[in-house]
């Protein structure tokens, strides 16, 4: 089985769209690029189970579909106040396919404590969850799309955005987004931990765009804290070789960063036969506001097959 992820970077149909806070237009001669490449590309892969992320258009997924040549359903889950989610393309028809909202209670320091910050968080983007039977067992994918560490402002009772112009309130943006990203990524682990509680020996995929390398907080919640412990589970691409190991590009911070990954249980390791990032043709995003000009991503495509 091939299973492969992507983030291919606001797939709107054409119009006015926004997203990361800025009004963007795209034209029909860019959405008509982007699906050729993304067709001719998702053609190529051609894996059985594809997760994507920042999706916004169902029109277009299904023209790329269409042009694929794959007889590929799809699902989406629930998407943000933008209408960007998550989507599974998959070829198995008895598959079925879950929208998990993307938020949890925080935890608490003393017991009986309520958990005071979780009604102020929202979900977006759900999670997608499938499950299909694999080689006459249970088999479950998840796609996921942690938010971004950018900072999150303070909002006016009116819902504005309050701007953050001293280093204290830059700090608290970053505390807000890491709070934020911590209740996603606590979410995830729950999830996961509700497949091991019905079998120790669960078969689990956890794919997609992570926006953490793997030293942060939020991937290492998702992997599980506790390294020995069964239920942790295994970055499939660790034996890649490290300069080869990476799906995004920086200029700011000076190097190539590996932020998408497939995490999968201990128990799919000895049926991981193969791992490759496609890293060869990615871009660094340039696009500015109102005009975006990408044809493809500036996340690199990954691809595991297990047998």
């Amino acid at each position: 089985m091939k299973i492969a992820t992507h983030n291919i970077e606001f797939l709107f149909e054409e119009g006015m769209h926004t997203h990361s806070g800025k009004e963007w237009n795209y034209t029909k001669e860019l959405v008509e690029a982007r699906v050729s490449y993304f067709s001719k590309l998702f053609s190529e892969i051609n894996a059985d189970i594809l997760l994507l992320q920042e999706i916004a258009s169902k029109s277009v997924i299904e023209r790329i579909i269409a042009r694929t040549g794959i007889d590929y359903s799809y699902f989406f889950g629930a998407p943000d106040q933008n209408g960007v989610g998550n989507v599974v393309l998959y070829k198995q028809k008895d598959a079925s396919c879950e929208s998990i909202p993307a938020l949890t209670s925080l935890p608490v320091f003393v017991e009986g404590d309520g958990d005071v910050l979780g009604s102020r968080i929202w979900s977006r983007r759900d999670f997608v969850h499938m499950e299909l039977i694999w080689n006459g067992k249970k088999l479950h994918i998840v796609d996921v799309h942690i938010k971004a560490n950018f900072l999150m402002p303070e909002k006016n009772t009116q819902g504005e955005a309050m701007v953050m112009t001293t280093q204290i309130t830059a700090a608290d943006g970053l505390i807000r987004s890491e709070i934020f990203r911590f209740s996603q990524a606590k979410k995830l682990r729950e999830l996961i931990d509700t497949f091991f509680v019905i079998d120790p020996d669960a078969l689990v995929v956890v794919g997609g765009d992570y926006n953490a390398e793997e030293n942060y907080a939020v991937y290492r919640i998702i992997r599980g804290v506790i390294n020995d412990a069964p239920d942790t589970l295994v970055e499939a691409g660790a034996k890649i070789e490290q300069e080869k190991r990476f799906s995004s590009l920086s200029k700011t911070l000076g190097r190539n960063r590996l932020l998408d990954h497939f995490l999968i249980s201990k128990s799919l390791e000895p049926r991981l036969i193969g791992v490759q990032i496609l890293n060869d043709n990615i871009s660094e995003n340039n696009n500015t506001a109102p005009s975006p000009n990408l044809v493809g991503s500036d996340h690199a495509p990954i691809v595991i097959e297990l047998k």
